[in-house]
């Protein structure tokens, strides 16, 4: 039995944007299975990316897979069993996203093993009809043979299951935040991006569809000084200038600060950490109102220790309760947000800090993962073979 090791498949629908780096639902358990001394193969459909090696133990061994692209789906999902069902000798699979679902599922059978799902994305995000999504299905039927659910969020698993069209199995709920890991390089942003020195800096980072015109048509009434930074999580740099050229009635020169270049995650964490506030704000779908623990961007930010205006939704209420920031409902309530977190910024921080450390601890919710899997499904994770 010395040569069992650990699937874990991380195959995202838009391999590029949601990359294991930047999914730390992921991207922690990867790194805490190495560290209990399991040897794990990881099966990733991410370009080569050279950062890796340093944030990866050396006992995961990466298996690069070429995207095909959504014309080509019925191709692939034809392919994939051939591709996968030969792995053989694993304790167990772990299944990140729909299409890694299916592919765990394949390594859960050929091997008689446990198949563990992960789930940051709601089926109906990406369409539960078969000329919007070939994969639903396929989800479905993966799914319903998983031996644990688990979730960035509590409230997600109920939604989750429903869409799924399957009774509440055994779940468990691991949190999305970011391990932060101190750097010896300190970055002065104010002169890296050629800002003013004495402007106060505010952060949008991620995905450029969530509310960047809200955002916009507000700063003209944010304090003086203020500006924004809207950093693009995209490695597709023309995608980015065009929707630039797209707002260009809203941008704001010296106000308004576009940044396309990539980042590594100490990189990244570190512009988070020196800006007075971060947004998390959301487009109302089913998918983002049960957001809660699995928004990466907002869980970064009070990892970094950096407070947040967040969308008013019910699974965001924690925001409000301890103090981490500001939540607003309409544009026109931004700029008081702006003004209230540059006049209680210390404060906030320390709050950020003190909840990450208390309420959403990675490794505090890994223990209790870990006897979870031993004690309903009679997985031992912590006595690698």
């Amino acid at each position: 039995m010395k040569d069992k090791k650990i699937a874990f498949i991380h195959y995202s629908h838009n391999p590029e944007l949601s990359r294991l780096e930047t999914m730390p639902f992921s991207l922690n358990t990867l790194i805490f299975l190495a560290n209990m001394g399991w040897e794990v193969d990881l099966y990733l459909w991410e370009k080569p990316y050279y950062n890796y090696k340093n944030i990866l133990p050396e006992n995961v061994t990466i298996k690069y897979f070429k995207h095909i692209r959504r014309q080509f789906t019925l191709v692939r999902c034809t392919w994939l069993p051939f591709q996968f069902k030969w792995r053989k000798k694993y304790y167990c699979v772990f299944g990140v996203g729909q299409i890694a679902a299916h592919i765990a599922s394949i390594i859960s059978r050929s091997n008689k093993c446990p198949f563990i799902y992960f789930n940051d994305e709601f089926p109906s995000h990406w369409g539960t009809k078969s000329w919007q999504n070939f994969w639903f299905p396929l989800e479905q039927k993966a799914v319903k043979n998983a031996a644990m659910i688990v979730v960035p969020d509590p409230s997600r698993i109920h939604p989750l299951c429903r869409e799924l069209d399957i009774n509440p199995k055994s779940h468990a709920f691991l949190p999305n935040i970011t391990m932060i890991k101190s750097s010896s390089e300190e970055i002065d942003w104010h002169e890296k991006l050629g800002i003013a020195k004495d402007s106060i800096l505010f952060l949008h980072a991620g995905y450029l569809g969530e509310q960047i015109p809200e955002i916009l048509s507000s700063v003209p009434y944010w304090p003086a000084k203020a500006v924004i930074i809207i950093h693009s999580s995209s490695r597709n740099i023309s995608a980015m200038e065009e929707y630039r050229k797209e707002l260009s009635h809203l941008d704001l020169k010296s106000r308004v600060i576009w940044s396309n270049e990539p980042l590594i995650e100490s990189d990244l964490n570190s512009l988070v950490s020196s800006v007075t506030g971060n947004f998390a704000l959301y487009r109302n779908s089913l998918n983002n109102e049960y957001m809660g623990f699995a928004s990466g961007k907002l869980m970064r930010s009070l990892a970094c220790g950096t407070p947040v205006i967040a969308s008013k939704f019910s699974s965001l209420s924690f925001v409000k309760d301890y103090q981490l920031g500001v939540l607003v409902n309409h544009p026109c309530e931004i700029p008081a947000a702006i003004q209230e977190i540059i006049n209680n910024r210390e404060a906030y921080s320390k709050r950020c800090l003190d909840f990450v450390q208390t309420e959403v601890s990675f490794e505090k919710y890994w223990q209790i993962f870990c006897d979870q899997l031993k004690e309903e499904i009679n997985i031992d994770l912590r006595k690698p073979f």
